[in-house]
């Protein structure tokens, strides 16, 4: 049995995608940082769990070794882990900046590092980086998390480059608007306290994403593309996910940038 390690596998993205391996026959590593959840899988005999924090490189290096004690080889990885956060960039705090920046992007770094030699060593693995619809389309008020999504793509296709040679492959899965616990977090907003300069504005667009987020595609959807992309025999870097994504894609490369933000605008109420 071949074996996937998935970061933040506790609930949305991640969870569906251990359960959906673990059906495929595969050996899952279901990784979380809150030991509460670790038993959320005790009746699925496929998945094992792990803590490991994003954050913490002696926790990203611990888990691997950990997993790899136990199943031998680590044939896949899934960097699924990351934050959200909506609000004008003045009023972002620092802590929010680094949190998003530390989980979203330095998390990706050192998790992936922490498997490249073993994976060199087997010259084989697979490596899916979760990015977004936000990954190479804007939005407003979203400037910290592009700045982390954006990081990612950038870091996926260099990465493709450095390591297609001695047999990894590198892998984005780009969701688009997904129901998940991601949004939980930026549901309400304490608009009395934003000058208003940003108010009126913030909750157009504030609204507009809420309504997305209400109506968007289950995260099975998304497993679903992670598995495509894991079990793909190509050398395809990119997998947008839903549709809804993949016409935002075709439509910034096809349109004048001026002519997309204008669309941006009018979909955001501002």
């Amino acid at each position: 049995m071949k074996t996937i390690l998935i970061t933040g596998a506790s609930s949305g993205i991640g969870k569906e995608t251990a359960i959906l391996f673990a059906e495929k026959g595969w050996n899952v590593a279901a990784t979380m940082r809150s030991p509460e959840k670790l038993s959320i899988f005790a009746e699925n005999r496929n998945i094992s769990t792990y803590l490991l924090d994003v954050k913490n490189k002696d926790s990203i290096r611990e888990c691997i070794q950990h997993v790899i004690q136990d199943f031998s080889k680590i044939d896949a990885i899934v960097n699924n882990a990351g934050i959200y956060t909506i609000n004008p960039l003045e009023l972002s705090s620092d802590e929010i900046i680094d949190d998003i920046l530390e989980t979203n992007i330095k998390g990706v770094l050192y998790t992936t590092k922490a498997i490249l030699e073993h994976f060199r060593e087997n010259k084989s693995g697979v490596i899916v980086n979760i990015s977004s619809i936000a990954g190479r389309a804007t939005f407003p008020f979203q400037s910290v998390y592009h700045t982390s999504k954006w990081a990612i793509e950038g870091f996926s296709e260099s990465l493709y480059y450095e390591l297609e040679p001695i047999g990894i492959k590198v892998k984005v899965v780009e969701p688009g608007v997904v129901k998940t616990e991601l949004y939980n977090s930026v549901l309400d907003s304490p608009l009395e306290q934003y000058p208003d300069e940003y108010r009126d504005r913030f909750k157009k667009s504030h609204h507009s994403l809420i309504n997305n987020y209400k109506n968007g595609y289950s995260p099975k959807q998304d497993a679903q593309t992670i598995y495509k992309a894991v079990n793909s025999r190509n050398s395809k870097l990119r997998y947008p996910s839903d549709n809804t994504t993949k016409l935002a894609f075709f439509l910034r490369a096809l349109l004048p940038l001026s002519v997309f933000q204008k669309i941006i605008k009018r979909l955001n109420g501002i």
